[in-house]
């Protein structure tokens, strides 16, 4: 890996380790989300999977 590479690496951990528990669930139900469409050549209703999510984990 390489210098640039590590240190992207690093900034990235360092930002999910600084995610509050809601923040961390709702980047975990958006990349849930997009793996469950990833396969549709034209994924339709990501936005409304992740605005449910959303409205759910801040209610």
């Amino acid at each position: 890996m390489s210098g640039a590479e590590e240190d992207m690496k690093k900034q990235t951990e360092s930002i999910l380790r600084e995610l509050s528990a809601e923040e961390r669930e709702i980047l975990w139900r958006v990349i849930k989300a997009e793996r469950d469409k990833l396969h549709m050549k034209n994924p339709r209703g990501i936005n409304e999977d992740i605005w449910k999510a959303i409205t759910e984990i801040i209610k």
